[in-house]
């Protein structure tokens, strides 16, 4: 049997936990209140679908952007033009970058970017044979890079081109950087663009 003592210690643990479980019930419920109310206040206001009709949706403009847009494509000038400045790039890049050991390979890059005169003149640089190489001879190279173009003079059979270029050439060791102009001058040969010689310009 338990004594006076702990029944009434019983007694007030239980009416305890009754009033702590009533007081969280309390507290949690007007939480729920305050975020409703505190919901319902911020969105007062703010028209909903409901509160349009589909008069009203359909009045509204939308604006046609895709008006104003046009893609205006290459013409067939502006294609040869472009064309032009980059077989002189190509041109002049290969026929300028070259090595002690290429074996003239530079030139034989270009044959098929040239005009017919212009590779009986080219072709005479080339040795009759195979030239074999001397060991004692240092090595040395020279690396052309066209960074701009622009077309300079142009009809239906002739065509300028002005370039900038630079120059990087390594010998003995020693590596030099410099920047050049240049013109590469192009005919129309059987339909296609060819270069016909080039100029440096001082």
């Amino acid at each position: 049997m338990l004594s006076l003592r702990a029944r009434i210690f019983i007694i007030i643990s239980l009416i305890v936990l009754v009033i702590l479980g009533i007081s969280i019930f309390l507290f949690v419920r007007a939480k729920k209140l305050t975020a409703a109310k505190n919901l319902a206040a911020t969105t007062e206001g703010i028209p909903t679908a409901t509160d349009y009709s589909s008069a009203d949706i359909a009045a509204v403009p939308v604006a046609n952007i895709t008006n104003n847009l046009s893609v205006n494509p290459a013409s067939s000038l502006e294609t040869q033009q472009n064309a032009v400045q980059q077989i002189s790039k190509i041109f002049f890049e290969r026929f300028n970058s070259y090595s002690s050991e290429s074996q003239y390979q530079n030139v034989r890059d270009v044959q098929a970017l040239v005009s017919k005169s212009y590779w009986n003149q080219l072709s005479t640089k080339l040795p009759a044979g195979t030239t074999i190489k001397n060991s004692v001879t240092p090595f040395s190279s020279s690396i052309t890079k066209a960074y701009s173009s622009k077309l300079s003079m142009w009809n239906q059979n002739n065509a300028t081109v002005d370039l900038q270029v630079k120059t990087t050439e390594e010998k003995n060791g020693v590596v030099t950087n410099r920047d050049q102009q240049a013109k590469v001058f192009l005919v129309k040969e059987d339909g296609s663009w060819l270069v016909n010689s080039f100029e440096l310009v001082k």
